[in-house]
């Protein structure tokens, strides 16, 4: 989208009814949402049901912002320990702490 395009869009805001607004904010926020997990499944029922009540929130000014939708690890994530050299980790806290 070029600058005026944009200047053009945040010019046609005030022409909005506050729910026509509201209904903007709504999907602006799924799509912020949907982007701070790129590459993860689509939201399920319960974590949709809680972007709707934070949408709420946010609009009766409870909140400030909408968090993402917080995801649970399947376990399918492959953990890769980072390779160290000298002495254990664990033993440099246990020394330090002495």
């Amino acid at each position: 989208m070029t600058y005026s395009e944009f200047n053009h869009l945040l010019g046609s805001l005030n022409a909005l009814s506050q729910e026509q607004m509201r209904q903007l904010r709504g999907e602006l926020d799924n799509k912020l949402a949907s982007s701070a997990v790129h590459g993860e499944p689509p939201l399920t029922e319960e974590e949709l049901a809680d972007q709707e009540a934070q949408r709420r929130l946010l609009a009766a000014g409870v909140i400030s912002e909408i968090k993402p939708s917080r995801r649970v690890a399947t376990g399918t994530e492959r953990f890769t320990p980072i390779s160290i050299q000298g002495e254990p980790l664990s033993e440099t806290i246990i020394r330090e702490r002495r």
